[in-house]
């Protein structure tokens, strides 16, 4: 019952959202109405940031940290790839066994061609995860569930500008181990 009270609070919050969105997004006493100017888009999921994260011990909770951790890199102190290492304890069985594979078996996550130079610059890129109000294939074992994984990342420079990069939406597979829930596949 509590999961299901967690997550009706989550679709009315997502409901919300939008609709607040679409009234600020309608507004006409902006100044500059009529001109051509162009406004930066916001993103809806961002206004869920104020909105406690699910808990990392529930399934889509596992699969939104692990995401999260996954999906935010440290070009200056890392590799490509190194962000599914620190998101180990939150990895189930398939994703561990390829962590632990030869290095070129490893899948991660494609970062970018600009690795190096944010590396360079000393950029970290921050990811901002959510679980999607709308469900995954159904699946029949209750040992896996399935989850929608909204991505957001932003590049954050040491001089405090931000850039925005193209979100993503990841179909998140959880399974339930000795240990509890843990991320098992993404696509």
């Amino acid at each position: 019952m509590d999961r299901a009270n967690a997550r009706a609070k989550l679709v009315v919050m997502l409901v919300v959202s939008v609709a607040v969105l679409g009234a600020a997004c309608g507004r006409a006493d902006r100044a500059d109405t009529g001109s051509d100017a162009a406004h930066p888009a916001t993103s809806t999921p961002r206004l869920l940031e104020g909105v406690p994260a699910p808990d990392p011990v529930t399934p889509d909770g596992v699969a939104v940290a692990a995401l999260r951790e996954i999906y935010s890199w440290q070009p200056a102190t890392e590799t490509q790839g190194a962000s599914l290492g620190r998101a180990r304890k939150f990895l189930g069985p398939s994703l561990i066994r390829m962590l632990d594979a030869a290095p070129t078996a490893v899948e991660t996550p494609k970062s970018t061609l600009q690795w190096a130079d944010w590396a360079r610059e000393e950029a970290r890129v921050e990811a901002f995860t959510f679980a999607s109000g709308e469900k995954a294939p159904a699946l029949s074992d209750p040992n896996i569930q399935q989850f929608k994984i909204g991505i957001e990342q932003t590049v954050v420079y040491p001089d405090g500008r931000k850039e925005p990069l193209p979100p993503a939406t990841v179909i998140a597979t959880v399974v339930r181990t000795p240990d509890g829930w843990r991320l098992d596949a993404f696509r």
